[in-house]
């Protein structure tokens, strides 16, 4: 699973985070604390690692905002074992900061990647391919991996012809293979993972739907309401406030189980 990570470290911690991460995942270090919350509220992430002293001095607030206007976003403290940081990751436990990785004990690069590529679940997601599992177990491999990709990185795919690319085959083949399976719309399964998305953004209290919408890769707030009216019958404010999140993925996958004619 590609990791996006944002960091905000000195140059040493930053340093070893580039060789932990290598090429297979994104890294975007970040100059201040300021900068941290813009981008995170800009800019599609999955972790954020921050040392509490990146800037020379103890500084909590600024992670404590953020684990709580954006439960979404895993944050991880990476950091040098001293007494101000251990005074600093008491306090973030208390805000539900749970991961700690102390320089030089514990940042292992194998085990520092594992922890990383272990965070971004998107538990919805997982919820979703669960139910799909019966279905698509008797695909073939090209499109389960495809279906895969989808799901973990949904902001790379715009419709259902970037799916069937990702399969390696035409569109027409693609649904020629989902059919069999009960799955009628590739379109909705390429909706499906981008609303799954958005709905674990839209569930920040920090994020305007307009943030919400840029961070889930669409191209307009009007493309994500649009959507989400199609699937639930409610604007993105509504869903926000009143659908739980089984009530979509039944919802998403009524809509992808269900016989239309070719899109």
């Amino acid at each position: 699973m590609h990791v996006d990570v944002v960091a905000f470290l000195p140059r040493q911690l930053l340093s070893h985070l580039r060789i932990v991460l290598g090429p297979e995942h994104s890294l975007r270090p970040v100059a201040s604390w300021n900068e941290l919350q813009t981008t995170i509220t800009h800019s599609p992430a999955d972790v954020v690692v921050a040392d509490p002293n990146a800037d020379g001095s103890p500084n909590v607030d600024v992670l404590e905002i953020l684990r709580g206007q954006f439960p979404s976003l895993s944050v991880v403290v990476y950091t040098s074992l001293t007494p101000s940081s251990v005074r600093a990751m008491v306090r973030l436990a208390k805000s539900g900061v749970e991961h700690v990785v102390l320089s030089r004990f514990d940042d292992e690069p194998g085990r520092f990647l594992e922890l990383l590529e272990s965070l971004p679940a998107h538990g919805l997601s997982e919820q979703m391919l669960k139910r799909l599992a019966g279905p698509v177990s008797t695909l073939p491999v090209t499109v389960v991996r495809a279906i895969d990709q989808l799901f973990q990185s949904p902001v790379k795919f715009k419709n259902a012809q970037d799916l069937a690319n990702a399969a390696g085959m035409n569109l027409r083949t693609l649904y020629r293979n989902l059919e069999p399976a009960g799955i009628y719309s590739a379109r909705a399964l390429v909706v499906a993972a981008r609303l799954l998305r958005a709905y674990a953004f839209l569930k920040d209290p920090g994020r305007s739907i307009k943030d919400v919408a840029v961070k889930a890769g669409y191209a307009s707030p009007w493309q994500l309401s649009q959507q989400l009216r199609e699937v639930t019958g409610r604007t993105a404010e509504q869903v926000r406030r009143e659908v739980t999140q089984d009530d979509l993925v039944v919802l998403l996958m009524e809509s992808v189980q269900r016989r239309r004619r070719k899109e």
